[in-house]
Formats: C-alpha cells, structure tokens, sequence
C-alpha cells in the first residue's frame, strides 16, 4: 500500500500541487456558474433591446448549459488525450470571444449562437479541471472536489447584483463586455495547471473497453458492413457513455433523475429574478434573491464535502434529502408570494439543494457502479442534465407567457422534485433486498 510517509518528495509536492489544482478549479467555477446565473438578470432588458419571447430567450440561455454539459463526455476523451491546461485556455477563448459575438447581437438568432458557442467554451473550461483534481486526489476526491464546486456558489453569490448595478450605470451590450474580459481570465488559470506525478497517475484506474465483442454471422461482405457500423456505434457509445447503461441498465433511473434535475436547475437558475419582478419587487432587490441561493449554495458545497468524507452519509442518500429540502420550498413559494424575507429563505434553501445535486453526480456515480466504470458514468448523468435544462428553459418560459406567472412552473419544480427522491429511494431498496 502507498503510505504519504514512503513517498518521494517530489511525490508530496505533487500531493500539494493538487489543493493549488482545486483552488484553480474554484476559480474557473466562480466566473463560469456565475455568468450563468447572471443571465437571469440580462434576461429582461435582453428581451426588450431583441423583441423576443420570453420563453425563446430562457430557451437560448437554457441551450448554452445543455451544450456545455452534453460534451462533458467529450472533453474528458480530450482531456485524456491533450491534458487539462490546453483545453481550459482554448475555452477561456471561446468563451471571451463568444461575449464579445453577444453583445453585438441585434435578434435572437445571432444571440443564441453565440451563447450556444459560449456554452461549449464553457465545458472546455469547467471539466478538465476536475479531471485533474480526480488525477491528483485518486482514491478520495470527495473533499477536493468540493473545494472545486464551490466556487460555483461564490459566483452565484457575487456576479447577478453586480450584473445589475452594471446594467443600471452601462447598460446590458457593455456589461457583457466587462464579461467578457471576466471570461478572459480562465486562459490564466488553465496555463497555471500541470498534471500530477506518475505515481498519481499510476494510482488512477486506466480506461478500458467497456462493450464486450459481438459474435459475427455470414459472409466476410456482410461482415464489413457491420463491423463498420459497430465502430461507429461504439465510438458515439463511448463519447457519451450510453455504454454505461448497457452494462448496467438500472443507472437509467439515475440518468432520468439528473434529467429532472436538469429540468428544475435551469429553470430556477433562469427565472429566479423575473419570478421576484413579475411578484412587484424591484430589480435591485430580485438580484439579491440570486445573492441568497449563491450563499446557501456556498454553504451546502462547503458543509457536503466533509460530511461524505467523514463517511456520516453515503451520496445517494444525500441526494435524495436534498430533492426532500428543494420539494419544501418549492411548495412553500406560493405561499410567500411577496413576503421578501421569506423569498430569500426559500431561495437560499433552493440554492444550496439544487447547487449541491448538481455537483455530486461523479460521487453518485462512484457509489452506485464501483470501478472504472463508476468514474466515467457521470458523463451519462451530465448528458441527462444537460438536456433536462433544455427542457426547463423552454417550459418555464412557455408557461409563464401561458398564465401570466411563474408560480405555476415553479410549483411543478416542487412535484419533480418529489418523483427524483422516490424513484431513488424504490432503486435503492430494490439494490439492497432484492438485486442480490
């Protein structure tokens, strides 16, 4: 067994470096997360300089994350291949170029391509970091990655009330010109990243083959023609790990359930602010409703590390008592309705349930299917993610121009809320009683 005491020195610097990797993860995780959830205040004065729908808009932002996420697969193969740091400078360019696209739109087409284009920056940028925090920390990632995490709830924290006193004093285009020199900073963070010592590297479990070999019948033409079609299948197989529910088909419950989950955060993400506005309160004031979900998300991505690495609750578990707290004040919101203390206790208890659940899946992952194949499934459940926040964008938006309110979408965020916490809980009694 490898002991800290036996290692060589420069295996304990490596050991170090990994904390400075986190930290660096916590950096890019600040301006990524953060630009996100500052689009819900962008959202309204957007709307009215493009004259476009609500729901068209919340769609746009909503695909920018979808595509973030569906390639989340995708990047880790190229984070194998081409290492961390090139790969998080080349989305800090995309992405400060992306911003700079976006404040020139003049419709909504032009904006949502670039926002899309963002969003792939975006993936570049946010998952390498986290491979090479895994790297660095093999066989207990739990805390670092916490660490890593967090910084999406400082930036929810930080960036929507700056977005608006930004807004209010340059407007919306040059604001997301000071994005984008925001946005520019990841390509200084990712040169700072290096990859761990080869003893961290031998200590990781190496990829492998996960689909066992087909049997092959009839003549050596025909042959061909399968196995060309074989390749391919396996090839899009592996980039988004489907090849993980193949093998191990009741992880369809968990990929379902992240895309609900996927359903829930973008909608709360996209139409915190204007809920609050729509209700009388003012911009200021809504802004703030983000600052509150940014702090109890900072408070759950700093109190849920160490709890799971003091073994006190298994992931899963945790999950499901997180979608428990997020159903609470999901059905609590109409009744605030404009009580604004109120608001902020429900957003601060959403943004730390929703923050952390969407920062878990690799440990989720790694607890329901052991081994190699438990660290690549959470590209699986980031897919699953990505699309349910197409969907909420698209949904929220579409019932809101349909009733006039968001307290009808938000109230069915409560309902999902409820089907992700039972589904789990009927698959983990099903593990447990009868799979064996």
């Amino acid at each position: 067994m490898v002991n800290a005491k036996n290692m060589p020195s420069t295996t304990r610097v490596g050991c170090s470096f990994g904390w400075v990797v986190a930290a660096i993860g916590f950096s890019t995780g600040a301006i990524e997360p953060g630009t996100f959830k500052s689009f819900g205040v962008f959202i309204l004065p957007i709307q009215e300089s493009l004259d476009c729908s609500i729901s068209a808009l919340g769609t746009a932002i909503a695909a920018s994350h979808t595509a973030c996420y569906v390639l989340v697969p995708l990047v880790n193969i190229l984070t194998e291949k081409y290492g961390s740091r090139r790969l998080v400078m080349l989305g800090g360019i995309i992405m400060f170029l992306s911003f700079l696209g976006i404040s020139l739109a003049t419709n909504i087409a032009v904006f949502s391509v670039f926002i899309v284009i963002w969003g792939m920056g975006v993936s570049l940028a946010y998952v390498p970091p986290i491979a090479a925090v895994i790297k660095y920390f093999p066989t207990n990632a739990a805390l670092p990655i916490s660490i890593t995490t967090t910084g999406c709830a400082f930036g929810m924290m930080i960036y929507p009330p700056l977005t608006e006193a930004l807004i209010e004093i340059y407007g919306w285009r040059e604001t997301i010109l000071i994005f984008a020199a925001f946005n520019a900073n990841i390509c200084v963070f990712g040169a700072l990243i290096k990859p761990p010592p080869p003893l961290y590297e031998a200590l990781a479990t190496p990829r492998q083959e996960m689909i066992p070999a087909l049997s092959l019948s009839g003549d050596s033409k025909l042959n061909n023609v399968i196995n060309v079609f074989k390749k391919a299948a396996k090839g899009f197989s592996k980039i988004v790990s489907l090849d993980v529910l193949l093998l191990e088909p009741i992880f369809t419950i968990y990929a379902f359930a992240c895309f609900v989950l996927g359903i829930m955060y973008s909608a709360w993400m996209i139409y915190l602010v204007p809920h609050a506005v729509v209700r009388g309160i003012g911009n200021q004031r809504a802004s703030l409703l983000s600052t509150a979900g940014g702090v109890g998300n900072l408070v759950g991505r700093i109190v849920y590390g160490p709890i799971l690495h003091r073994g006190y609750i298994k992931p899963v578990q945790m999950f499901m008592l997180l979608a428990c707290g997020n159903l609470g004040a999901f059905v609590l919101d109409p009744i605030v309705l404009d009580n604004y203390p109120g608001l902020v206790g429900l957003s601060s208890i959403n943004g730390l349930c929703l923050g952390v659940m969407a920062g878990m899946f690799i440990l989720v992952s790694q607890q329901v299917l052991e081994g190699e194949i438990g660290d690549r499934a959470w590209g699986i459940l980031c897919v699953s993610f990505a699309v349910g926040e197409l969907a909420g964008g698209a949904f929220a938006g579409l019932l809101f121009e349909a009733t006039g309110s968001y307290e009808l979408p938000f109230l069915f965020l409560g309902g999902l809320s409820a089907f992700i916490a039972a589904a789990l809980a009927v698959e983990r009694l099903w593990n447990r009683f009868w799979r064996n």
